[in-house]
């Protein structure tokens, strides 16, 4: 080929016509992105199925956790169950326990008032002989004005022989502002004298139930023993009304 001199030539690149190189690239290059594709895709799926088993595993082990919580908050609630049943029956014991001593400590207190009492009548000091009055005890009853009482006479020492004669109880106190005395006779309805009547030979008791009448104020009781035979006594002993 001629060359004008002077001009600029361009080069040429002469190449072998092949019409189905470009389709095999299009094939190769499809293959390569559906390659990738499923590459990506089973990568995908192994890393979500690793996730999934690893959660699956964690999931088994907190449900694992969560029972072995659930035994054990089982297991201390009837711990404590059974330490407040166990606790309630300590309780109940050991109020049982106070109870008993209590009845313990008053009937040994009543036994020891018997001793004295009994130990009184038959062993007293030397001056301490004869007929005596022991006790009196007042005590309130529920209706309002009524009183049980008991008096207990002794005859301490010389209670060889028996022992007779009147006890006189009155009740002394103030009625609308007035000093009274009030016998027993007008207190208690089962005694119909002035005087109530007694034999013994070591103790006897006098006891029933009295109801004061209304604006009587008691303020002390009065009680006088006299008693019959060779050595008469006369014994008197004056008590406040107990508040």
């Amino acid at each position: 080929m001629a060359v004008v001199k002077g001009s600029q030539q361009e080069r040429l690149v002469i190449r072998q016509y092949q019409p189905w190189e470009r389709f095999r690239r299009a094939v190769y290059f499809l293959l390569l992105i559906a390659l990738v594709g499923v590459g990506g895709y089973y990568g995908g799926l192994y890393d979500s199925m690793s996730r999934i088993q690893q959660l699956t595993l964690e999931r088994d082990s907190l449900s694992s956790e969560l029972q072995a919580a659930e035994r054990s908050i089982a297991s201390f609630t009837q711990r404590v169950n059974v330490l407040e049943k166990g606790g309630e029956v300590d309780r109940k014991a050991t109020e049982g326990i106070r109870q008993t001593v209590k009845e313990l400590k008053a009937q040994i207190s009543t036994l020891e008032e018997e001793v004295s009492f009994y130990k009184g009548i038959m062993a007293p000091s030397s001056n301490d002989r004869g007929l005596r009055v022991s006790k009196i005890d007042i005590a309130a009853l529920e209706n309002v004005g009524s009183f049980r009482y008991s008096i207990m006479l002794t005859q301490v020492a010389d209670n060889s022989s028996y022992i007779s004669g009147l006890a006189a109880v009155n009740f002394v106190g103030l009625r609308n502002g007035e000093r009274v005395i009030l016998p027993l006779r007008d207190l208690d309805s089962s005694v119909t004298d002035l005087g109530v009547k007694f034999r013994f030979r070591y103790f006897q008791e006098i006891s029933g139930e009295l109801q004061l009448p209304e604006q009587f104020v008691p303020e002390q009781v009065q009680v006088v023993l006299q008693s019959t035979g060779g050595k008469a006594q006369r014994v008197e002993q004056t008590i406040d009304w107990p508040q």
